[in-house]
């Protein structure tokens, strides 16, 4: 069999199945469902994604010259609690959940930057349940900060 992808040593395949991980020239992009992430509606990390995000921590380190990007995306179904107005809120605050969970476990805050879509860059169609799940997600991305890409090293 071919030898598992990796990034800087490390093996794609130990991240589990819960994390799709998609490879782009300048960047690597780590997408988890919401479900494993938050209850509906919530923007607290449940204990069950605690795991998932600390398997990512290590290889998000492995080179601490890349920036990292959380980005919260929710689905159409509007929300309008007294915490969550609309998805702004809650994608929002997921991403900063999700950044400050990494931060806390040793990501250099430097490099985070966190930020919410709502439901704006949907990855399915929004009308139907099963699609809705796949538009409801947190993705990290790590890719190289706009200086590098200016001046290869």
């Amino acid at each position: 069999p071919p030898p598992p992808q990796t990034i800087n040593g490390f093996p794609l395949d130990q991240l589990g199945n819960d994390i799709v991980v998609t490879l782009e020239d300048d960047a690597v992009r780590f997408r988890i469902s919401s479900e494993i992430l938050f209850d509906s509606g919530a923007a607290g990390l449940t204990g069950s994604g605690h795991p998932v995000l600390d398997r990512l921590i290590p290889l998000l380190n492995a080179d601490p010259d890349l920036r990292l990007v959380v980005e919260g995306h929710t689905d159409s179904m509007p929300i309008s609690s007294e915490r969550f107005p609309s998805n702004w809120e809650l994608s929002t605050a997921r991403a900063a959940s999700v950044a400050r969970y990494l931060i806390e476990r040793g990501v250099a805050p430097q490099r985070v930057q966190a930020s919410g879509f709502a439901d704006t860059r949907p990855l399915a169609a929004r009308d139907n349940p099963v699609d809705r799940v796949h538009n409801r997600r947190v993705e990290l991305t790590m890719e190289r900060s706009p200086k590098d890409k200016a001046h290869p090293r």
